[in-house]
């Protein structure tokens, strides 16, 4: 009894260890070892794929948003969800997931043009929505006004 008590106290402070390790700035990719790939979880492989995607936004690199969209639409016809993704799956959920949110929240109710007078503002799609916009009317590489355009209209 006392080593399942042991191996279960093991397997919980290599859980809540590998969870600490991905903070919210992903600052500390520059650190992780490919030991640590073995560790994360399916959620925090989801996290890694929002801050690379976010990254790439930011400094307006192309990303393929379209196939990472496309995994997000095949898990949610999937009957078992998250259990069957793989790292690689988990990741591209991510950076769909990343990009849409990066989007709504940089330019949501935002003004069109900061130097003209008018009261336009921007009004942007979230979830499901703005994964199938994605799905339907982008290309394979997408930068961050392609995505803006694609996602957020006038109102």
């Amino acid at each position: 009894m006392r080593y399942w008590l042991g191996l279960l106290l093991l397997s919980l402070c290599f859980t809540s260890h590998g969870k600490n390790r991905l903070p919210s700035d992903c600052s500390h990719l520059q650190e992780v070892t490919e030991l640590d790939f073995v560790l994360f979880s399916k959620k925090e492989f989801i996290e890694l794929g929002e801050c690379l995607a976010i990254n790439a936004i930011k400094t307006n690199l192309p990303i393929n948003i379209v196939e990472a969209c496309n995994e997000v639409d095949e898990d949610r016809r999937n009957i078992l969800g998250i259990f069957s993704l793989s790292k690689s799956e988990a990741i591209r959920i991510g950076q769909c997931m990343g990009a849409i949110n990066y989007v709504y929240q940089r330019y949501n109710n935002e003004p069109v043009n900061s130097y003209s007078y008018s009261n336009k503002t921007y009004q942007c799609a979230k979830g499901v929505s703005a994964v199938d916009i994605i799905r339907a009317g982008l290309f394979d590489d997408v930068n961050r006004t392609n995505l803006r355009n694609a996602l957020c209209h006038e109102r």
